[in-house]
């Protein structure tokens, strides 16, 4: 009977013209699950108010308002966006605090001394919450694996030197977009894992390509910028892998391999995506959008999720493709 005269209410509100939202929602201020296969009358009308709401969202993120837009729809829908909020801007604080190198930053733990550095094209994957640049990469990629990986690098072993680890070496992304580590930055990771080549390389041919992506590792280039999104952080505009001016580190390592032949990005079926900080806001929007049909809901952010898939390049996903294979690692954190 309760169900009953709440489909009736509500209806009548929609029918009314009434746009108080919270005639959507129960009490204890979270959307109503109305009985299978009914549905408001004037859905598109709902749409396109919570659709306006996000927006707003989406143009504070990364502002001074971002807390306070946040928190509003939170109020408005009973979601719990400003968590992840919250999150995402203490990464972005560490990040900041990297300095104004960009790079990736050290732990606290001892150096990894038996850390090899003895193949050319050997990827290199961190992970780790005392890592500061890398917070940012944390907040969007999921944690299906020990070691919690998400930043990653490439070795140009024609250029480590073995008598100055301080040297760059490694081909990565740092707060300007592509850039280089050192030996020394990734012997000082939290937890780090070394991926060696399946299969023997061309040199001539991976020279050429660790060349090209050169160009955009060299630290006085500084026409890109550094991010999983256009538009600073648009969730909804993810970055292309073939995109040539926002970089990350993962996406550098892919590029690496992708001009030399092989594509590394593995889209492993065993990563599991609601883990990421990312996810937690997209699937709070669409739960609103779609409150009153789960499967809309199930598919939205199903297709979301399928494009970052395509479109991000994961550690994690580079540690599981068959290229490589495993000849170290060292986990300290997770």
């Amino acid at each position: 009977m309760k169900k009953l005269i709440l489909l009736i209410t509500v209806t009548a509100v929609i029918l009314m013209g009434c746009s108080e939202s919270v005639a959507l929602r129960t009490n204890d201020n979270k959307l109503d699950v109305i009985a299978a296969g009914v549905e408001p009358t004037d859905v598109k009308a709902w749409e396109a108010e919570v659709d306006a709401d996000f927006a707003d969202v989406l143009a504070a993120l990364g502002t001074e308002r971002e807390s306070f837009a946040l928190a509003e729809f939170d109020a408005k829908y009973g979601t719990d966006m400003a968590k992840a909020g919250i999150q995402f801007q203490n990464a972005r604080a560490a990040r900041a605090r990297a300095g104004s190198s960009g790079k990736s930053g050290s732990s606290n733990y001892p150096a990894m001394k038996d850390m090899p550095f003895n193949k050319e094209g050997a990827v290199y994957i961190s992970g780790g919450t005392d890592d500061l640049v890398g917070s940012v990469i944390d907040w969007v990629s999921p944690k299906t694996l020990p070691g919690s990986y998400y930043h990653g690098a490439v070795l140009d072993l024609d250029k480590y030197d073995p008598n100055n680890e301080g040297v760059y070496c490694l081909e990565t992304a740092i707060t300007k977009g592509a850039g280089y580590e050192t030996a020394e930055d990734w012997r000082n990771k939290v937890n780090a894992c070394v991926l060696n080549p399946s299969s023997s390389l061309n040199k001539s041919k991976f020279d050429a390509a660790q060349k090209f992506m050169d160009y955009y590792c060299d630290m006085d280039n500084k026409d890109m910028e550094y991010g999983f999104f256009k538009n600073t952080v648009n969730i909804f505009n993810v970055v292309t892998k073939e995109d040539m001016y926002t970089w990350y580190c993962t996406k550098v390592v892919w590029w690496v391999y992708n001009t030399y032949g092989w594509d590394i990005d593995s889209n492993s079926s065993r990563i599991d995506w609601t883990t990421s900080g990312l996810y937690t806001i997209v699937k709070d929007y669409y739960a609103v959008r779609y409150f009153y049909n789960s499967k809309k809901k199930n598919e939205a952010i199903n297709d979301y999720i399928a494009t970052a898939k395509k479109n991000i390049v994961l550690a994690e996903e580079i540690l599981l493709s068959p290229y490589f294979n495993k000849v170290y690692e060292n986990i300290r954190e997770n």
